[in-house]
């Protein structure tokens, strides 16, 4: 690939790239496109970018991912009845790309699957589409390095969350082995939760992968044809394509019938009267969550905080202020959804007033979550160590 054509470099880009070959020896030297993804990934830092490198060519050798291809992928037969996925053609530029119904995955079935076998799974399909970036670099007569996600969260519950340490895990293996290989990922169909896993997922991804998300609702699809042919593009997502079996593997049955709905709590709020949920946060980046229906939209719904103090400092003047103003809602029997990001330690109290009603009383439909505050860690991008990845 290393003939077909590429941007030019700038006189330091050669020179990083001259410096960086210096320092590998005659077996661990690769093509230059391969050294410039890495050079590229640490903006050009030679040392940063020969230790990535190293790091990687040892992984590589030590798993024998040259050969993985020639291997059956793992977990095709276990995966029929817990996920629908697969690869789908080509966008614009060529990029492969992979759709999957992230949405519509059985959670709890697949962590019941050997870890290293998931991610060997993953590393397969990754090697599968550089192996078709490479072909379709030959007939387009250009240089193809990225590849596409199209992940489907249609059906999506908070029950993503359960999948947290396997995704930080195959996160940081995409970003320490196979840096610059994202073109975008697309996040469709979003659902009403989505605010929330995403605040969550986003932080364990590298600035330069978050710019290359695209995040779409069930109104918006139509924006993927800027990013696809028609022709590419299975209808269901905007497109014309209706591959002769489908362009995906059909959903699992028993996934067809999961509500996206959280379970909710009901409580009867009379004639009069308010209802509140208080919340204790410590205000390190933690985030509330509502989803609420309510019987009637003449009840006022709204967010209290009372800051926390030390003993020897509390004060008689601590005053409650309301951090979500009270308002109607803009549903009755639909669902209402917000979120509020907690900066500051204290007691959070959501309230739903029913105190200008004189006689009706209401039925309240509700689930309250709080988001876990991030560690610096996950706030600075960092991940666990680079030697927990081998296969």
């Amino acid at each position: 690939m290393s003939n077909l054509p590429s941007r030019t470099l700038t006189k330091s880009e050669e020179k990083a790239l001259a410096d960086l070959k210096g320092k590998l020896s005659e077996e661990s030297l690769a093509d230059e496109a391969t050294l410039l993804r890495f050079l590229r990934a640490r903006e050009f830092d030679v040392d940063g970018a020969c230790r990535q490198y190293m790091a990687t060519w040892e992984w590589r050798r030590n798993n024998d991912i040259d050969n993985i291809l020639k291997t059956p992928r793992p977990l095709t037969e276990e995966l029929k009845n817990i996920m629908s996925y697969g690869f789908h053609k080509f966008d614009k530029e060529g990029r492969p790309c992979y759709v999957e119904k992230t949405g519509r995955v059985d959670v709890s079935a697949l962590l019941r699957l050997p870890e290293d076998q998931i991610i060997r799974w993953h590393v397969w399909n990754t090697e599968k589409q550089i192996e078709q970036m490479a072909e379709k670099s030959i007939e387009l007569n250009k240089e193809i390095t990225t590849l596409d996600h199209l992940h489907d969260l249609a059906g999506a519950s908070l029950n993503l969350r359960k999948a947290l340490s396997l995704f930080t895990r195959l996160v940081k293996l995409d970003q320490e082995y196979y840096p610059e290989r994202v073109g975008k990922i697309f996040l469709v169909n979003t659902p009403w939760a989505f605010p929330y896993l995403w605040r969550v997922a986003k932080s364990f991804l590298d600035p330069k992968t978050r710019d290359k998300c695209v995040v779409l609702n069930s109104l918006e699809m139509g924006k993927l044809l800027d990013y696809f042919e028609a022709e590419d593009l299975p209808v269901e997502y905007g497109g014309t394509c209706r591959c002769e079996n489908g362009c995906l593997p059909e959903i699992p049955k028993h996934m067809l019938a999961m509500s996206e709905d959280p379970e909710l709590k009901e409580e009867y709020i009379a004639a009069k009267k308010s209802f509140s949920h208080k919340i204790e946060c410590e205000g390190k980046n933690e985030s509330i969550g509502w989803f609420y229906r309510i019987s009637s939209k003449d009840i006022k719904f709204g967010v209290s905080f009372l800051k926390r103090c030390d003993k020897e400092n509390e004060s008689s003047n601590r005053r409650e202020e309301w951090v979500v103003k009270p308002d109607y809602p803009l549903h009755g029997s639909k669902a209402n959804v917000g979120f509020y990001h907690c900066t500051s330690a204290g007691t959070y109290t959501l309230v739903w007033d029913n105190s200008q009603s004189r006689f009706m009383s209401r039925t309240l439909k509700y689930h309250v979550m709080v988001s876990e505050g991030m560690t610096d860690e996950q706030r600075n991008g960092s991940t666990p160590s680079i030697n927990s990845l081998e296969l």
